[in-house]
């Protein structure tokens, strides 16, 4: 299958480049970029947290403490983090919302990127590696009438964080978006159109040359690239043009669905039982033949199962998910909400899922785990 690379500068657009034949992704720097992507390991989100939204609806001028609470956690402290390397974790994913944070013009309050540095630096701090992205974008919705709007913003709001942290090391990563979507439409959750598509590769493209275009540690800085709506199905991910560099694919998959999310789906889960493994054989089989295969780093930075009371199953489907992963060696981040998906408890920072910590976090540093 042809492969393309996007180039070139955002302000000037973007030219594909297709060259002749098969084009072969196994020198694009070889094992540095796999072998950094393993070396995240397994991680977990801190979801619910810096990416809540609806404040500006009922309450104009709210602190950025009063965002960071007001979907029901306690603010991020550094012994969160401290916790989470204990307990064997290498990262932690930190999603963020700048939507209610800008002005007219796309300038982000100074206090909102104070505090989002503040607890990035918590978490470098513990030595924990950290990807740091946009979350719940409310302008970043694929209206394709409005991409170069759109592409603008985006453009704006990275190069304004890509130039805060332009001297932090190779620790921190960037993803440029979270689920691109048409929103409140029939493609809104699926692998959506070609024109979808293309429209996420060009936005994936402003993206790295807005990081890019900052200098410093950001000329070389891992950043994390998508396919539409971080979809899993095939089309979506043959259908993603990879940029060549320092670039890592994301993608999300809560799998089986009808287990992972969602009340009345199902609360029970047979690694014996091909019904309820397929998907998750299938989504592995797809990662592996479309980007492993061609040394391309990828992973899953979002799944998750949600608690319906039945622990034992969770476990089961845990265990299994990650033995797939592991085989390929896809690291895989726990979307952790501080609610039904649940790992540690935010204010009394004790385990409520130990076992499934454990899971997540086994052969990360055993020397720290004897």
């Amino acid at each position: 299958m042809k492969k393309g690379i996007w180039i070139g500068g955002a302000a000037a657009g973007l030219i594909l480049a297709v060259l002749a034949g098969t084009l072969c992704f196994a020198d694009y720097r070889g094992k540095e970029g796999m072998q950094f992507a393993a070396d995240l390991g397994n991680g977990i989100n801190i979801g619910n947290s810096l990416d809540a939204t609806g404040v500006r609806e009922h309450r104009d001028n709210a602190q950025a403490e009063y965002y960071e609470t007001y979907w029901n956690n306690p603010p991020i402290t550094g012994e969160l983090f401290s916790e989470i390397r204990k307990a064997g974790f290498r990262s932690v994913r930190i999603p963020v919302t700048w939507d209610e944070h800008m002005d007219a013009e796309g300038n982000i309050e100074p206090e909102w990127m104070d505090r989002v540095q503040e607890v990035v630096d918590m978490a470098l701090h513990e030595e924990l590696y950290v990807i740091l992205d946009t979350h719940h974008e409310m302008w970043l919705n694929l209206e394709t009438d409005k991409e170069a709007e759109i592409g603008g913003k985006l453009d704006k709001v990275w190069t304004q964080i890509a130039k805060r942290f332009s001297e932090y090391d190779e620790r921190l990563l960037f993803e440029g978006m979270n689920e691109p979507r048409l929103r409140d439409s029939e493609y809104e959750w699926t692998e959506g159109t070609k024109e979808l598509r293309d429209m996420t590769n060009r936005l994936n493209q402003v993206f790295v040359d807005s990081v890019r275009g900052t200098g410093g540690a950001n000329e070389e800085r891992y950043l994390l690239i998508c396919p539409y709506a971080n979809r899993y199905e095939t089309a979506a991910l043959e259908s993603l043009k990879y940029i060549d560099g320092h670039v890592i694919v994301s993608v999300h998959a809560y799998i089986p669905y009808s287990f992972c999310e969602g009340d009345g789906g199902s609360r029970t889960f047979d690694a014996d039982n091909k019904g309820d493994t397929e998907k998750i054989d299938t989504l592995f089989a797809w990662l592996q033949e479309n980007y492993v295969k061609r040394r391309i780093p990828v992973v899953i930075t979002e799944f998750g199962s949600e608690d319906k009371e039945n622990g034992e199953e969770r476990l089961e489907w845990l265990q299994y998910y990650l033995e797939r992963a592991n085989g390929i060696g896809v690291p895989c981040f726990w979307w952790d909400e501080g609610a039904e998906r649940k790992l540690i408890d935010r204010e009394s920072l004790e385990w409520k899922e130990e076992k499934m910590a454990e899971a997540l976090t086994e052969g990360a540093w055993p020397e720290e785990r004897e």
